[in-house]
């Protein structure tokens, strides 16, 4: 979960330009409520988790604060939907 510090045009198209280009973002949702955006990131370890956080997600200026969650076990997932 991602909140940014400025909410302007400019600097809500210009992070959205920035996740676009990480190729460990799968998803990024703009959110309305307590955060701004919401990402999807694949990685293998918490090691690479903390070194994309590090190098790379931390490189973007206007991020003011960053939530973390991690999935433990997936119980489900499916792709379809019921009508």
């Amino acid at each position: 979960m991602v909140s940014l510090r400025y909410h302007n045009e400019g600097f809500i198209e210009k992070f959205e330009s920035q996740i676009k280009a990480l190729k460990e973002v799968q998803e990024c949702y703009h959110m309305a409520g307590k955060v701004d955006f919401f990402l999807k990131i694949n990685l293998e370890s918490l090691t690479d988790y903390h070194e994309f956080v590090r190098l790379k997600l931390s490189k973007i200026e206007n991020i003011g604060v960053l939530e973390s969650y991690f999935v433990l076990k997936e119980i489900h997932s499916t792709t379809e939907f019921y009508i």
